[in-house]
């Protein structure tokens, strides 16, 4: 039994390093796809691909149906589990992808403002290309969760360096050859095209149609709840982009997209990363609650330390960085983007909780949970989204903190889980977060007596300064979590204090 321990421990902190590894590749190739591409396109662009997200992102989730993550969850599968799935996810996604094609006009009309009409017949055709990704998922949803059952991270990990590098960089060539906001969507296409190659090159899975009755009753009574949570965290992740172009135009939600995604990009790489780890590690412990606990408490510790200090740093470098990376004409990103700094810090700890509520079959409060937290979010976007985006910013706040307390205490309600346990994880980081914020703003007024707030020179002393902070506090504290992310980064067990 030890020996077992050890394994699944050895296999995902192997998991970790490899998942990192694809994080960081993923991550450069975007951000320095963001770069380029904000020098080269408009905020209309970006605008356009974003507001079409909102219907893409939610056909994904038809696509998937939640279906897949029963072949990690269940303890037991058979052939007639993986045939039903995949065979459920292509009629699916086949479905969706027609009847988007064939109401595209209907949507586009309704999802962008009437300032923006003389742009719809843009929106219908760039919806209705990329349909096609709805198709290209289903194909390879059912390989990538067998690997994860199987904790294989590093060969996922491999596949998805492969796409996320192919899908980031490869709009650069397009823009620069004049295509616009086709650059964005002929690279989204082309890395789900890799991801469908890849997979199937390296599990060499060959698809198989089938429809089991029994196997159909099991994925349906795990994968509903997965799926109505899906439709659930959609409108909740989409609807300030919809109020947005509704209400203000698609030039701010331009502004508004490039804001949020710099602020959300760590968070969801870090999210990214545990998450498919975790899910599968913790399915195998899912009845040993003191183990998950233990698991759960370093992870915790471990996320807050990376995005902590992130988001601080991101908050007062955001009006030297937004100039210097995207250029002068993105100016209105600045003060969203500092303000949801905010919820990127809060978001980090609440997402640590949700691979552990799937694993344990707890689906049905997480999405009670997160309902109550869609309402709240859609009433209160539905009237600052009239006024600007800086009042949208905040909303998104406010929301982030209504989930963070709903969410921990539904797993507390239903778990050996604290409040103590929670604090306990984080106060690492917040006390290097508590430095960081005096010494922060202490680099920006000395600075500010010569340079800019929008200027390089700004931008290195807060780098520099934060930089200081971040590992002259490590060195002092000698923090127990700090030391154990280095044991892992360096493919060492961490020694026992």
């Amino acid at each position: 039994m030890a020996d077992k321990k050890q394994s699944l421990t050895a296999t995902a902190r192997q998991g970790v390093i490899w998942t990192l590894l694809r994080s960081l590749s993923s991550q450069g190739a975007r951000f320095l796809a963001s770069i380029v591409l904000a020098r080269i396109l408009f905020p209309e662009d970006f605008g356009i691909m974003g507001i079409v997200l909102i219907v893409t992102r939610f056909a994904t989730r038809l696509g998937s149906f939640g279906f897949t993550q029963v072949l990690v969850q269940k303890k037991l599968i058979d052939e007639s589990h993986i045939r039903t799935t995949f065979t459920v996810n292509l009629i699916i996604a086949s479905l969706t992808t027609t009847v988007l094609y064939l109401f595209a006009p209907y949507i586009a009309a309704f999802i962008i403002s009437k300032n923006d009409m003389q742009r719809l017949p843009l929106v219908v055709n760039v919806l209705r290309v990329l349909s096609v990704n709805f198709i290209l998922i289903a194909f390879y949803t059912v390989p990538n969760s067998l690997l994860k059952r199987k904790l294989k991270f590093k060969q996922e990990s491999i596949i998805g360096i492969f796409a996320g590098v192919t899908k980031f960089l490869s709009p650069i060539v397009f823009a620069l050859l004049g295509f616009g906001v086709w650059s964005l969507v002929f690279g989204a296409i082309l890395g789900e095209l890799m991801y469908v190659i890849a997979f199937y090159l390296s599990t060499k899975w060959v698809p198989r149609f089938g429809m089991n009755r029994q196997a159909l009753r099991h994925i349906f009574s795990f994968g509903m709840w997965m799926n109505f949570y899906s439709y659930i965290q959609y409108f909740y992740k989409n609807i300030d982009y919809f109020l947005i172009s509704k209400f203000l135009g698609l030039g701010l939600l331009g502004n508004y997209e490039r804001a949020y995604n710099l602020m959300n990009t760590p968070r969801k790489r870090v999210g990214d990363m545990i998450n498919g780890i975790l899910f599968a590690s913790y399915s195998k412990i899912q009845d040993e609650d003191e183990r998950m606990n233990n698991a759960m408490r370093k992870v915790m510790g471990t996320v807050a330390l990376i995005i902590f200090p992130a988001m601080t740093w991101l908050y007062f470098a955001a009006p030297s960085l937004i100039p210097l990376v995207y250029g002068d004409k993105w100016g209105l990103v600045v003060e969203p983007l500092q303000i949801m700094s905010i919820s990127g810090l809060i978001e980090s700890v609440t997402m640590v909780f949700y691979p552990a509520f799937i694993a344990k079959g707890l689906v049905k409060n997480r999405t009670r949970v997160h309902f109550i937290v869609f309402l709240f979010l859609g009433s209160a976007l539905y009237f600052t989204a009239q006024i600007s985006i800086v009042m949208v910013a905040w909303t998104i706040v406010g929301a982030s903190t209504l989930g963070f307390l709903l969410n921990s205490a539904e797993y507390i309600r239903n778990t050996g889980w604290r409040w103590r346990d929670t604090f306990a994880s984080i106060r690492p980081a917040a006390i290097i977060m508590g430095l960081m914020i005096p010494a922060l703003y202490g680099v920006q007024y000395i600075a500010g007596m010569w340079f800019a707030n929008d200027s390089l020179p700004m931008f290195i002393f807060l780098c520099s300064g934060a930089a200081l902070v971040f590992f002259g506090s490590n060195f002092l504290f000698s923090f127990a979590e700090v030391k154990e992310i280095l044991a892992l980064a360096r493919g060492k067990k961490p020694k026992k204090a």
